[in-house]
């Protein structure tokens, strides 16, 4: 596959990756603490970390809240599936600067046991998805994705660039809380926002928004060859809220779709769901597991499938090698924290990942950030949240469209 070089530095020498292996299969500690670990990385090598989990972060809100929403959970559902996921991947996990959150992919499938069994019985899916995910990755299950051809890959890769692409036209759409259960059946979820029926944002309002998409994707090209200390992503989503407060609505009166339009972010400190009075959980048995047990395997699967193969993009980019069992596990154990404690399951995004090696990122601290930066969200910050235009995130996402499609294949295709 042909995306951009980028360049690879470590903690001593300014970069997080290339950990080395020991010969259970897990990251050495003594190697994580030479290479990987925040005892004895520069400054520089911090703030850049931290700079590209804030943009991470800032990437990653939005979806979540979409795809909380898209299930028919409530925001902060989202934020916080995010937070453990990426908390618990950047600590355990096995592939430094990969992101890892709330995925559509996982929340297209909660629909039906929302609508049939409730809350409670996905939390208990989760669970167990994240134990088949620890089971399996023990096992060496993941290590089989390193036998899939780099022609698979390279359809994998084009075919989530368009699946991120259709995702984007539901950010064209008038703000509207979807419910449990309003899937169409009968329609590829790449293609509902074509037939949902849901209303085309129009005239002014949608001649700035395109304003606004075009700007911040442009300022994601152009950014990188001005500089490097910034995050072109970071760059374009704080020139598209200055776009959207000091031009459109202060100038023109106008506006465009804010993520506050979508849902607050705003949250409250998760407790385990079995001391959650909102919460009435069954009891754990055969009736239960019988359940929960089909969506479970298919969550894992597609969990799996998506973090190995993400995993494995992620590789190619940085040109280091991660551990495919340990991330397996660790994306097995943040989802049984996150069923525990009332959060819709997740995986890696090969979007998010992009964004973050593309902007410097290298190791685990970056995730770490993100993590905190999406708990400061729920907690706090997400009034300040609630007023980043949805179009300047659109462009960032169009962006990472055009870093995931491996433009060269077309070539091969038309030549075929």
């Amino acid at each position: 596959m042909s995306h951009r070089a980028l360049d690879e530095t470590s903690c001593d020498e300014e970069s997080g990756s290339g950990s080395e292996t020991s010969e259970d299969g897990f990251d050495d500690v003594n190697s994580s603490k030479r290479k990987g670990s925040v005892i004895g990385c520069t400054p520089t090598f911090l703030m850049t970390e931290a700079l590209c989990g804030i943009t991470v972060a800032l990437a990653m809100v939005p979806e979540a809240v979409a795809f909380s929403l898209s299930a028919g959970l409530k925001p902060k559902v989202g934020l916080l599936t995010t937070f453990i996921i990426s908390l618990f991947t950047s600590l355990v996990g096995g592939r430094p600067a990969m992101a890892s959150g709330a995925t559509g992919s996982i929340a297209v499938l909660l629909s039906p046991i929302l609508a049939s069994h409730g809350k409670e019985y996905m939390f208990y899916a989760i669970i167990l998805m994240g134990i088949f995910e620890i089971a399996l990755g023990l096992i060496g299950m993941g290590n089989l994705v390193r036998l899939v051809p780099i022609p698979v890959e390279i359809g994998f890769c084009n075919g989530l660039a368009l699946v991120i692409a259709f995702a984007q036209l539901n950010s064209f759409k008038m703000p509207e809380e979807p419910s449990a259960g309003r899937l169409l059946s009968d329609v590829p979820e790449a293609f509902s926002p074509l037939v949902d029926g849901k209303p085309w944002v129009s005239g002014q309002s949608a001649i700035f928004f395109g304003v606004i998409v075009l700007t911040a994707f442009l300022v994601c090209i152009f950014m990188p060859k001005l500089t490097e200390r910034v995050p072109a992503a970071l760059a374009a989503i704080a020139v598209g809220t200055a776009v959207e407060w000091g031009v459109v609505r202060a100038i023109f009166h106008s506006s465009t779709t804010l993520i506050g339009d979508l849902g607050s972010a705003g949250g409250s400190f998760p407790l385990p769901v079995w001391f959650d009075s909102q919460y009435q959980m069954p009891p754990l048995n055969g009736t239960t597991f019988g359940a929960v047990v089909s969506l479970a395997i298919t969550m894992t699967a597609i969990g799996m499938l998506e973090s190995c193969m993400t995993l494995t993009v992620v590789d190619e980019i940085t040109k280091s090698k991660g551990n495919v069992v340990q991330e397996c596990v660790g994306q097995g154990v943040a989802n049984i924290v996150c069923g525990a404690f009332g959060g819709m399951g997740g995986c890696a995004m090969l979007g998010q990942s992009i964004i973050n090696v593309s902007s410097g990122a290298r190791g685990r601290a970056s995730m770490f950030f993100c993590s905190i930066f999406v708990l400061f969200i729920l907690l706090l910050a997400y009034p300040v949240i609630d007023i980043l235009p949805v179009a300047a995130l659109t462009g960032v996402m169009f962006n990472v469209v055009y870093r995931t499609m491996v433009w060269s294949s077309l070539k091969l295709m038309v030549v075929a």
